[in-house]
């Protein structure tokens, strides 16, 4: 039988680096970011949707989403970012539980399914344990700003439009603190999987 961990985090948060320490040791990784990307590739249902929906001001010359143009959109206006959602979720939900069981049916003892909004998904409860890469909020506007280069002003809206770092820490089985160092943050994830992988 095969154990769902979710891993969660929020926006610049570093859940992204520890799901590369657990495809580093081998462990299947589901990546919703990738769902997400799949259902509006071109010719896809979900940019179909999009379009229709939103308009073709949102697509680029090659036929490809304009994602950048989007996300201005969508971080300004959370009635159109519920719109968004309604849009793609279920394509997103059932794009996880293909890859989910494809592992499952490989014999994994461990999948990781590796999804953002998961507590605002709804995927809590068809995972076995969540897992949060948790850094203070101080902390988290600081690299978000750095990182994105935005102000503190859209870094803030950014960081709003999720459920809080402190509400999902809270939340959680398990919390890997990722405010130190990497190599810190890989110490925390091999002790996770030296306790909970059988020998």
């Amino acid at each position: 039988m095969s154990y769902i961990l979710g891993l969660t985090g929020s926006i610049a948060t570093g859940k992204s680096t520890v799901a590369k320490l657990f495809l580093s040791a081998g462990i299947p990784v589901v990546d919703a970011d990738l769902g997400a990307r799949a259902v509006v590739l071109p010719g896809a249902p979900g940019l179909v949707d999009i379009i229709e929906h939103f308009g073709e001001a949102y697509l680029l010359p090659d036929g490809t989403l304009d994602r950048k143009h989007l996300g201005a959109l969508i971080f300004s206006d959370r009635e159109k970012r519920a719109e968004l959602d309604a849009l793609l979720k279920e394509r997103i939900r059932h794009w996880i539980q293909a890859e989910k069981e494809r592992y499952i049916s490989e014999g994994h003892e461990l999948i990781v399914l590796d999804i953002p909004l998961l507590y605002e998904g709804g995927y809590a409860d068809s995972c076995d344990a969540v897992m949060v890469v948790y850094v203070p909020e101080g902390l988290q506007l600081q690299r978000l700003m750095s990182r994105n280069h935005l102000d503190a002003d859209e870094a803030t809206r950014r960081m709003q439009s999720q459920l809080s770092i402190e509400k999902k820490k809270g939340l959680a089985d398990f919390v890997i603190d990722n405010s130190g160092t990497i190599e810190e943050t890989e110490k925390q994830v091999k002790e996770w999987l030296r306790r909970h992988l059988s020998a």
